[in-house]
This record gives structure tokens, sequence and C-alpha cells, in this order.
């Protein structure tokens, strides 16, 4: 657990860096608009520079904005070399007078004034326009070089050509330009086809019906192209044809009744269509000149003047980022490869759902204003014209992104020209979070893996290597006490601390047997040492009572004869308990009635015991056991002697057999005192005595023990319980039942 402070330091650490990279990139933004305004100070003459409008005295509202185009513009009907900026072009539709909001629209407008201005990512394409709106104009003005170019695409129902044999030109769909020449003189032309191709281009009268001359001009150059729901135009203005201020005027004219050729509606792309021609507004050559150096592709840089027109838009905020996205490997033969491969997918996978949720991922695109600035009013923005320098954080036009903002005055004098915006998205900042994040925790989650599995493996080892020791030496001592293994085998050659441990365990239980096999001998030794002192006396005692009469009668020489047969009683129980697991090595077994047995010895003790009672219960008989009879018979012969010395008066002691799956079970029950807490298994341990005050004979504690000895001898086993219906005592012994016909597995 403390080595996942590591990933959760790596993410602390790469949080906080999100934090200083956007600080280090606000600073690099507000560098870059202070160099490019620096460069720009005390310069006014670019911002006058082909337009000639002098700052403040712009009519925005009678302006035309002339996008940059990534091309020259081939006019043969395919719009591809028109590039992004072909979804610039704005939406005109006729006037409808019955609609409300349209009447307020034109107000200030002709006849044929604009009705609708949008841009194109605004607006639905041609396609979705209800099909009860015949006449849709979709506009567009740019430049390249030398040339000024203009983009018409016209959903009209019915595409009229111009006849042969109408000497007037406006008996067609047409297109009319009106453009102020360097002397200042407007001149009016009219762009029309008797085909699709090359457009016929005629200097009209102000009545635009008649051309001026009956030759076409050459100057002006127009294609027609027919679509499926009208008709695309292209224009090329030479630069040299407009004046000083650039004024146009630009309509398209519809012609639908083949009858009467009647004009039935004028659709203006220009924002007015009265006596004063709109302003094309293009980018300042020099302003674009300097700004060339300054093209990246993550950074966008505005020139506005104080009317927020665009002089100048170098570069581009990236919008998408690519995300490598690892696909999940097909079957193939190389089974190892493939499950390698699959175990790879999946582990990105997984920490791909991690990241989601610790680490804000750049959206993979948004939306963002491309090259106007118009419809922005951005603090930022305001700021900067007031003569401020400041930064600043906008989402983007979708909301899904964020944009830093850096803006810097254009002073000339102590008058403020225009302002430099830079602008960059976070998405390369969050980029590069997420990328080192990725790597960081991917490492980390990677060591830590290895070094969880690799403790894990040394603690399971450890573990295991314990384990075996553990039963090692548990299969060293049998459930008697009783030492069989003296050494380890396992790992007793080990160089560590666990064979360190092993060897003296060994050792342990090698002394403890030593031990052990001396206490086993201690009666033998004891019994040969204490018979012959015990002999003398018993002698002694006998040759006093023969030599002296009337000291045979003398309690004090029945003490002492007492004394010494009580003591000739221990050293027999101590070596019958000491040699019995021998005798019963040499025991042969034979096969025989439990039951039958039971009945037999119960008679006898009947006999021999008249003041007390027996009962049997039998539940299954016969009850064949392959065993030693005379240790059998010794077994009931100390359960019924532990019995009689501990069953209440007139209370009898029950025999019961029975069989249990493979065992046959005899219970030896009496009424009378409980066991003690705990003694249920010490009474079989040698030397444990519970002998009542009042018994009939006195107990050294072996008893049981030898019960317990030839039962485990006999594979069988010998437990104590108390009675649960009443005080007492039950001793059962098990011993397996023969079977004549083991089935061998």
């Amino acid at each position: 657990m403390l080595l996942l402070l590591i990933p959760w330091m790596s993410y602390i650490y790469v949080r906080d860096m999100k934090s200083f990279l956007l600080s280090g990139q606000e600073d690099a933004l507000s560098l870059t608009s202070r160099a490019v305004a620096t460069v720009l100070h005390d310069r006014p003459e670019l911002f006058t520079q082909d337009t000639k409008i002098e700052s403040g005295e712009a009519d925005v509202e009678n302006e035309i904005y002339a996008y940059p185009l990534p091309n020259y513009i081939n006019l043969d009907g395919d719009l591809s070399d028109w590039g992004e900026q072909a979804k610039q072009a704005a939406l005109y539709v006729p006037p409808k007078p019955s609609v409300n909001s349209v009447q307020e629209q034109n107000t200030d407008s002709s006849d044929f004034g604009v009705t609708d201005q949008e841009s194109l990512s605004n607006q639905p394409s041609l396609a979705e326009i209800p099909a009860d709106q015949d006449l849709q104009v979709r506009h567009l003005l740019g430049y390249r070089g030398q040339f000024i170019y203009s983009l018409f695409t016209v959903k009209d129902k019915y595409v009229t050509f111009r006849q042969s044999g109408f000497l007037r030109v406006d008996a067609a769909d047409h297109i009319r330009v009106t453009l102020k020449d360097p002397s200042g003189q407007e001149k009016r032309y009219t762009l029309i086809a008797r085909e699709p191709g090359r457009m016929s281009i005629y200097l009209m009268d102000k009545e635009w019906q008649y051309p001026i001359t009956g030759d076409p001009n050459y100057d002006l150059a127009a294609e027609l192209s027919l679509t499926d729901l009208g008709y695309n135009v292209e224009l090329r203005i030479p630069r040299f044809m407009l004046s000083s201020d650039t004024g146009v005027q630009l309509s398209v004219a519809n012609v639908d009744d083949v009858d009467t050729l009647a004009v039935n509606a004028i659709v203006s792309t220009t924002p007015k269509n009265d006596e004063d021609l709109s302003r094309v507004l293009v980018r300042a050559p020099e302003i674009s000149k300097i700004l060339a150096g300054l093209d990246r592709a993550d950074t966008r840089i505005w020139v506005i003047d104080r009317q927020k027109q665009p002089r100048a838009v170098v570069g581009k905020i990236i919008t998408d980022v690519d995300v490598y996205q690892r696909d999940k490997p097909e079957i193939s033969d190389d089974f190892f490869g493939y499950y390698l491969d699959l175990i790879r997918y999946y582990y990105n996978f997984a920490l791909r759902k991690v990241f989601s949720y610790i680490v804000d991922r750049p959206n993979h695109g948004f939306e963002d204003y491309e090259q106007t600035i118009e419809e922005r009013n951005d603090q930022i923005i305001e700021q900067a014209l007031a003569g401020e320098i400041s930064n600043d954080r906008r989402p983007s036009l979708d909301n899904q992104a964020t944009i830093l903002m850096s803006a810097h005055p254009i002073f000339s004098g102590d008058n403020t020209i225009g302002a430099v915006v830079v602008e960059q998205s976070t998405n390369q900042v969050l980029q590069r979070q997420q990328s080192v994040l990725e790597n960081v925790i991917s490492v980390t989650l990677l060591v830590l893996l290895t070094v969880v599995g690799a403790i894990l493996l040394f603690a399971s080892r450890l573990t295991l290597r314990i384990r075996r020791l553990r039963n090692a030496t548990d299969n060293a001592i049998d459930k008697d006490g009783r030492i069989i293994n003296q050494r380890l085998s396992a790992d007793a050659r080990s160089g560590d601390e666990i064979g360190d441990l092993s060897r003296s365990v060994s050792n342990m239980l090698e002394r403890l047997s030593q031990y052990t096999k001396y206490l086993r001998g201690l009666p033998d030794t004891l019994a040969h040492e204490v018979s012959n002192p015990l002999n003398v006396v018993n002698s002694s005692l006998h040759n006093l009572a023969q030599e002296n009469p009337n000291v045979a009668n003398s309690k004090y020489l029945e003490r002492a004869t007492n004394g010494v047969n009580r003591i000739g009683s221990i050293l027999r129980n101590l070596t019958e308990a000491a040699n019995l697991e021998q005798a019963l090595q040499a025991e042969t077994k034979e096969v025989f009635d439990i039951v039958e047995l039971i009945g037999n010895y119960v008679d006898g003790y009947s006999i021999s015991n008249p003041d007390q009672k027996f009962d049997i219960v039998v539940h299954a008989s016969p009850l064949q056991v392959k065993a030693a009879p005379d240790y059998i018979a010794q077994v009931l012969d100390k359960l019924v002697d532990n019995a009689i010395d501990f069953a209440a008066p007139d209370t009898a002691i029950i025999f019961k057999a029975q069989r249990l799956d493979k065992f046959a079970q005899i219970d030896v029950i009496n009424q009378g005192s409980r066991l003690p807490e705990g003694m249920s298994e010490r009474i079989f341990e040698p030397l444990v005595s519970l002998g009542r005050k009042d018994a009939q004979k006195s107990r050294l504690g072996m008893g049981l023990y030898v019960v317990k000895l030839i039962a485990n001898f006999h594979g069988g086993d010998v437990i104590a319980r108390n009675l649960s219906s009443s005080d007492g005592v039950i001793f059962s012994i098990s011993l397996p039942l023969y079977n004549p016909d083991p089935i061998n597995y």
C-alpha cells in the first residue's frame, strides 16, 4: 500500500505541472503580442494601405470583408480550390414583405436589399432550405495576389439562359457588378451566359438593359456551372480596376418566366443597395509580410483596427487532436504474439479508463472563430483598444475547449490605432500533460506491479517454506507426544534464517528424543533398583512377625506391610505401562465378536462385584473385530474399575455396543460425578488421576493411559465426555470392524 504513494505523487506533480505550463503558455503569448505590437508601433500607414480608410472614418455597416484565399482560383466550376474559406459564404434571400421580421430588417434597404446574412457555419445547406424558397444565394468575396474573387452559389428552381435574338441582356438569369474605377467613375457590368461555361460580360447602361457597346469586357472573367439545385458562378476582378476605396456592389438577378423574360427578383450580396457602394476590406499586405514569419500551426495572431476589423490574421488554432487508438488485435497463427498484443490492448484500454477520471483530456475537436472577429465582444479586445495590456481565458465557440488570449495595444504617438490579439488553445498543454501523466503512471504502474509481484512471490515462497517446516515439525511428534523423527528434512540445508530454524528444531528434537528415551527407561530402572530394598523390607517384616508373635497383630506392622504392598503395586503399574508398547508389538491378533466378549466379561464382573449392577445395550450384532482379546479385556477391566470407583450408589454401569460407519463402538456409562472442565483429554495422559477419597483402590493415573495405548495400537481411539441428560461420564472406545474382503483402490 505504501508503494501506491509513488503514482499518487506523480499525479500530484503532473497536475501542478499543468498550472505551471498554462502560466508559461500565457507568458509566451504575452511576449508574442508585445513583440508584434512593438513592430507595428508608430506605423499608421499600415492601417490605411489598400483600403485608405482612416481611423474612425469607416462605416461598418457598409463594408464587406474579403477573405484571404489559400490558392489562386481556376475559373472551372470546381470549388475545391476555395478550400476551407468556402464555409464562410453568407446566405442571402429575396425580401418577403409579409414577414414582419424581414420587413424590419429591410427598413433602410431598397426593394432588392439584403434580407438575411449569416455565416455558413450557422446556416443549413442549400438542400436543407424549404422547397417553397425558390431563390437562395450564398456569396463569398476573397482575394489572392492582384485579384479579387467572388463566388456565387445560387439555388434556383428554374435556370434561364440568354436566348438568341434578344438584345436586352436582362432577359435571363444574370449577375450585376458595380465598380468604381480609379478615376472615381462608377461602371456597371452584367455577367450572362447562353450555356454553362464562360460567361459574357458587358458594360451596361444605368437601366441595366442594354450594353453601352456591343463588345464584351475581357478584364473581368466569370465561369458558370450547373448544379442539382441551381448554378455556381466564379468571378475574377483585377485589383487595378478598383478605386482607392475599393467600392463594389454585387447582385444576382433572377428570371423565371420564359414568356415575359421579366426580372422577378434581385438579391444583393453587399450590405447596401443604394448609391453608396460597399467598401471591400482586405488584409494589409505589409502587415501580412511582417507577420509571415510568425505563422505557426498552433497560434493565431490577429491585427485589428479600432473598428475591430481584421487587418491581418496569421496562423490558426489547432481544433483537432490526434489521439493514437490501438486496435484490438486479430487472431493470428502466432499464438504467443497474439496473446501478447491482446494483453497490451486490454492494458492500454484499462489505463485509458483510469485516465479519463483523473486527467482533463483534450477534446478531439471543437469549433471556434475562423476569420472573423466582428461579432465577438471579448473584454480583452475592448481593453486592448482602450490602451491596456491584458491576458484572458475564454471558452471556445462550442464551450468544448479553453482558449488562452493575450492582447496588446498598437500605438501611434499617444493614440491607439489598433491591437494585437494572440490566441492559442490549451489542448497542447492538456495533451502534453496527458501524455506525460500516462507515461509516468504507466511506467510507475508497471514498476509497482513488478515490485508487488516480486514481494508476493518472495512472501509466498517464505510462507510455503514456513508451512513446510511447520508440517515437518508437527509430523515429528505424534498425538501422544512421542517423537517420531529426530531430524527435519524441510530446509535443513538452506543457508538463511529458515534453514537455521530448521536445524535448531532438529537439534531440539534430538535432545528431547534422548530425554524421552531416558524417561521411558526410568520405570524399569526404578523398579530394578527399588525391588531389592523393597524385598529386604518385606522379608524383614515377615521375619519380625515370625520371631515375635506378639508383634504380628500390631497395627504398626500392618501399616508397614500395606505400605510395602502399595509400593510394589506402583512399581508394577509403572513397569506395565513402560513395557506395554513392546508387548503389544509381539501380540497376535485374532477375529472375534466384541459383543460376545462384552457379555462374557460382564457376567464375570457381576460375580466379582455383587453389589454393583451392570446392564448391556446392543444396537448391532455381531461386531467382528481383529484384535488381541486379552488386551481388549484389559481395556474393559480398567474402564469398569474406573466406573465402579465413580458410580453413584444404586446406579447401573451400562455397556452399549453399536456400529458407527466402519467402526465398532463400545460405550461404558456410569452415573455419578462429572469430569471437571478441561479434563476430558488430560485424563488419558500418564500420572493424571481423579481418584476419590472413598475409592476402593489407590489410583496412580496410569490406567486410562494404558487404555489409550491399547486403543491406538488397534487403530481405534477412546474419548471421555460428560452425559448431557444427567450427571455422569461416558467412555467410548472405537475399534475398526473386520473386513475379510478389502477393496484395493
